[in-house]
């Protein structure tokens, strides 16, 4: 999706996976991203890259430690090569999974909401640790170098099948559903961020989180939170309705979202 965006701009792009793809709308290298000199070759003339998750996309996708060491290492490697080559914007599919998602519902209690980029990040597990380390390593080359970097924090992509089953049941202390998943983001949504952070005017580096404006539920959100967190999570603007735990106000003024 993100390809037909840039395809559609007449953008010139230079796809890559591990795995091969045959029906993108432009020319494609299978590269794994692991490798540290196929990746330099790869982006020798590159202008820009959206690095979009090196492929196990979630927490539950494969073994921990292969999650870490995957995601990690071919971040490390776009990413230091970007600026050792002086590419000019690198766009990082991080995960709102870094601020906090955990297989215990009732284990992420986050400091206030809505969640904004200010929100320390507050991983539980290596898939969201992974992503935390990935935002690192671009704020380290952004400080370092002439390229920037951007950090779209997105949360679950809800296919439309998927969207049709909302609302869901809503989470309860009994049947607790971890509070980044109450958000949830379309991947046509999260597609157009990432065209849009590469030209949105960025010093060094931001990072910005990405959802759809409303939850999963239809009950009032400070309600659900007040039944499953009590008094221990601030309540800040922005929550009114059946509003997302996730503010996307930084995103809406900077990148246009």
């Amino acid at each position: 999706m993100v390809v037909q965006l840039l395809v559609d701009q007449d953008r010139k792009v230079l796809a890559t996976d591990r795995l091969a793809v045959d029906d993108l709308p432009a020319e494609f290298v299978r590269c794994d991203l692991a490798d540290a000199d196929a990746v330099e070759s790869l982006l020798k003339e590159a202008e820009s890259i959206i690095h979009m998750g090196a492929a196990i996309p979630g927490p539950l996708r494969e073994d921990p430690k292969v999650i870490f060491d995957n995601n990690v290492s071919s971040t490390y490697n776009i990413m230091m090569s970007a600026a050792a080559l002086g590419l000019r914007r690198v766009v990082f599919s991080s995960s709102a999974f870094g601020m906090g998602w955990a297989h215990d519902g009732n284990a992420f209690v986050p400091l206030y909401l809505p969640l904004d980029e200010e929100h320390p990040m507050m991983p539980f597990e290596p898939y969201g640790l992974s992503k935390q380390v990935g935002e690192d390593i671009g704020r380290m080359i952004a400080h370092s170098s002439d390229t920037t970097v951007v950090s779209l924090r997105f949360t679950n992509v809800a296919l439309p099948e998927v969207q049709a089953e909302f609302p869901w049941p809503a989470p309860t202390p009994e049947n607790p559903l971890t509070l980044v998943m109450w958000a949830y983001a379309d991947a046509r949504d999260v597609a157009e961020s990432h065209v849009l952070a590469l030209d949105a005017a960025i010093e060094e580096y931001e990072a910005f989180m990405i959802a759809q404006p409303s939850s999963r539920f239809k009950e009032p959100t400070i309600d659900l939170v007040r039944n499953n967190f009590g008094d221990r999570v601030e309540i800040r603007e922005g929550l009114s309705g059946a509003a997302s735990v996730i503010s996307t106000e930084k995103a809406q003024r900077l990148l246009g979202w």
